[in-house]
Parts: structure tokens; C-alpha cells; sequence
């Protein structure tokens, strides 16, 4: 359907009002969505004993290790120097 030119050309005060209302509710904006709450802030880690048990675990296993090479090549090098191991 064609409306007549109400204003032929002047001044276009109160266009809007003129429009059917099906045309206004499709042209307008939607309405400003509201905005989701603020995220919480993440909870800290909690302490995991079982972490620092597997870790220092691990630490007096390379400790062990590396004793047990030292002891392996004292002997073998009091062997080099032609010595019993334990002296006798």
C-alpha cells in the first residue's frame, strides 16, 4: 500500500509517525539484551600433599642414584689403581 507525500518535500518532522505499525516494530531496534552476571573469579587451587609426596619421592630416588654411581666408580677406580677394593 502507498501513502501520499504528506510533506511534499519539506521538512520531514513526524515521518515517523506516519509509518504503519507493522513497518515500526520491524524496523525498530531490538531491545538491549541483558547483560549476563560477571563471571566469578576462578576458586584458588587447593594444596595437593600428594603432588609434594610423589615429588620428593622422586628427588631422593635421583639421590640414591647418584650415590650409588659414586660408590661405583670409587670401586672401580681403586681397582684401576691396582689396590684391593676395601683394603686388606
Amino acid at each position: 500500500m502507498v501513502t501520499r507525500n504528506q510533506h511534499d518535500g519539506g521538512s520531514s518532522s513526524g515521518w515517523w509517525d506516519g509509518l504503519p505499525a507493522a513497518v515500526k516494530a520491524r524496523v525498530q531496534r531490538p531491545a538491549p539484551a541483558p547483560e549476563p552476571p560477571a563471571p566469578h573469579p576462578p576458586e584458588p587451587v587447593p594444596y595437593r600433599p600428594t603432588v609434594v609426596y610423589d615429588l620428593t619421592r622422586l628427588a631422593v630416588l635421583f639421590l640414591a642414584v647418584a650415590l650409588a654411581n659414586l660408590l661405583f666408580l670409587l670401586v672401580a677406580l681403586s681397582f684401576l689403581s691396582g689396590r684391593e677394593p676395601f683394603g686388606h
